[in-house]
């Protein structure tokens, strides 16, 4: 009996990986579709930067300047999580890569969903210890996508390169 429990657990926690890993287009393929900016809520995703870097200014820390190639990325997961309908991470070790491909030394990322305005995305995110560690560490440009789902759920996603 303890086999089978065994073995329906690892069947179960390798269809649990496999669901959540493959996107409908790679990482990598995704820088060579600029255009999917236009999907982006980029007034609210201005918003937002403007509050991490009043929050980055308020610590004497540098503002991050926006960088487009973190936002396509940023807008693509986005898309890939309005089209899950849950906030995830799922294959940010694929965004960093290519990132650190296109010359970033550090990569980090945030996400969040449902907040209906930029300041309480940043209070979400500095609620949480692992996101606000992202938003003062030691990163110079970063890229947010905002997409809205069907029900007008705002979905986020902010990138932090070095």
């Amino acid at each position: 009996m303890k086999l089978i429990n065994k073995s329906l657990r690892a069947i179960a926690i390798i269809c649990l990986i496999s669901a959540c890993s493959t996107d409908l287009i790679t990482e990598s393929e995704v820088i060579a579709d600029p255009e999917i900016i236009s999907n982006n809520n980029t007034e609210f995703a201005f918003e937002v930067m403007n509050v991490v870097n009043e929050h980055r200014a308020s610590l004497n820390l540098a503002p991050l300047e926006w960088h487009t190639d973190s936002e396509i990325f940023a807008v693509h997961h986005c898309i890939y999580m309005v089209e899950r309908n849950e906030p995830s991470h799922d294959n940010f070790f694929e965004r960093a890569e290519a990132l650190r491909d296109m010359g970033a030394s550090l990569v980090s990322e945030n996400v969040a969903y449902g907040f209906r305005d930029a300041r309480s995305v940043l209070e979400g995110w500095l609620g949480s210890p692992e996101h606000k560690e992202a938003i003062e560490g030691n990163y110079t440009h970063s890229g947010i996508g905002v997409i809205l789902d069907k029900n007008d759920i705002p979905y986020y996603t902010q990138i932090f390169i070095k």
